[in-house]
């Protein structure tokens, strides 16, 4: 006995051949989109990509504490009066003649040596640092008029004599790192001695009496500085530097009376010392 119709059969195979055509024709369509509408892009890589910062510049570590050893030359620029005062006044052919006998300046230059302390403290590439510098120096110049005669008064005779022999300073530092080399600018206070002598006396005592006025006085000045250098990394510890200096200590003066009984017959004295300083420093970082 069958169990399946001529009538079933024949529904069932149209069926089938519906769902072909169905499967057929989604197929095609959507290979007709696909060829209007061109394959899908490929991914660039620009979808996910971000601007990267820009690297730090690369730059030397100077952070820390260090010390050094200093040498160097130094020009002092001395800049001197001897004034005739008092009773002076009621000869002024004679001050004059005085005056002009005195010497402008005793500038002096010569060497230095010394040594340095100091901690720097590094943000990015920025060095800001203090740092504390004692030298010693033999700096002098002296000033011999010889004898010369004066229109009214005896003939007379002029020294003038000046010395400073240290100079300590202390302040700040400022600098941008540049891979090993450290260019930087510095400023602070500055402390150094400035010693004067002057004498104005006579030559012969015959008939005139004896006459000196003058006196020596030697000053611990406190003062300023300004300056800057360029330092270079040799490895992680030494580094050599070069620097300029310009100091300004101010000035000394005193007045002295001349001997008795010329005593009103007096003299003012005054100095002052400016310092051009070029080192070259050893040093080494903790």
């Amino acid at each position: 006995m069958r169990l399946t119709s001529p009538a079933f059969s024949a529904k069932t195979a149209g069926m089938k051949q519906l769902t072909c055509l169905t499967i057929a024709a989604s197929a095609s369509l959507a290979l007709t989109l696909t060829a209007f509408g061109g394959p899908e892009p490929l991914p660039s890589g620009k979808e996910m990509k971000q601007v990267a910062p820009a690297p730090e510049p690369e730059c030397f570590n100077w952070s820390g504490f260090y010390l050094g050893a200093f040498g160097g030359y130094k020009f002092a620029s001395v800049n001197t009066d001897l004034d005739a005062t008092g009773d002076w006044n009621l000869f002024p052919l004679d001050q004059s003649t005085i005056e002009d006998h005195t010497a402008d300046n005793l500038n002096a230059h010569g060497g230095e040596v010394g040594g340095l302390i100091g901690f720097n403290f590094q943000s990015g590439c920025w060095v800001f640092g203090i740092e504390g510098d004692g030298g010693y120096m033999f700096l002098r110049d002296s000033f011999d008029s010889d004898t010369f005669a004066n229109p009214t008064v005896s003939d007379k005779s002029i020294q003038q004599a000046f010395r400073t022999n240290y100079l300590a300073t202390f302040g700040g530092r400022v600098g941008y790192a540049i891979g090993n080399f450290l260019p930087y600018f510095t400023g602070g206070g500055a402390l150094g001695n400035i010693e004067y002598e002057t004498r104005l006396h006579n030559v012969s005592t015959s008939g005139a009496g004896f006459y000196l006025s003058g006196d020596r006085e030697d000053n611990d000045n406190f003062g300023w500085y300004v300056g800057g250098g360029l330092q270079y990394a040799l490895n992680a510890h030494w580094s050599i530097r070069g620097q300029y200096q310009f100091i300004d200590l101010g000035s000394v003066s005193f007045d002295s009376p001349g001997t008795f009984p010329f005593d009103t017959f007096s003299t003012h004295s005054r100095a002052e010392l400016r310092e051009h300083n070029f080192s070259f420093a050893l040093m080494f970082k903790f």
